[in-house]
């Protein structure tokens, strides 16, 4: 296995532990969290439900996690919100070679910024 491919089964198996602690202890009709894989890394959503549905009515992308190679560090993106096809630097931890770290910032969500 290659160091890239070790990296993203790391940031799946983190991405998917975020996603099932939020969803434990977060009602439905505040969003679930959900996220998707990409190449390098993975982007997080939060599931829009109606009152009283089962199923989601649309996603939100809320955060990307990205390996940068050439920096050897893997990168914090939120979504902007005037354009939500556009990725904008976390300003309070937009680099680092720890993964716990980045990943830890998503889960907490101190600023408020993501979730």
């Amino acid at each position: 296995m290659s160091l890239v491919s070790l990296l993203q089964k790391q940031v799946e198996t983190r991405a998917e532990a975020i996603c099932r602690h939020r969803n434990q202890s977060m009602p439905t009709e505040l969003g679930k969290a959900d996220f998707e894989s990409i190449l390098n890394g993975v982007i997080f959503f939060n599931q829009h439900y109606l009152l009283d549905s089962s199923h989601f009515d649309y996603t939100s992308p809320v955060a990307k996690v990205y390996w940068d190679e050439k920096a050897q560090s893997w990168l914090l993106f939120m979504i902007d919100d005037q354009n939500d096809e556009q990725w904008l630097a976390y300003p309070y931890l937009s680099q680092s070679q720890d993964l716990t770290a980045i990943m830890r910032e998503i889960d907490k969500d101190p600023k408020n910024l993501f979730w």
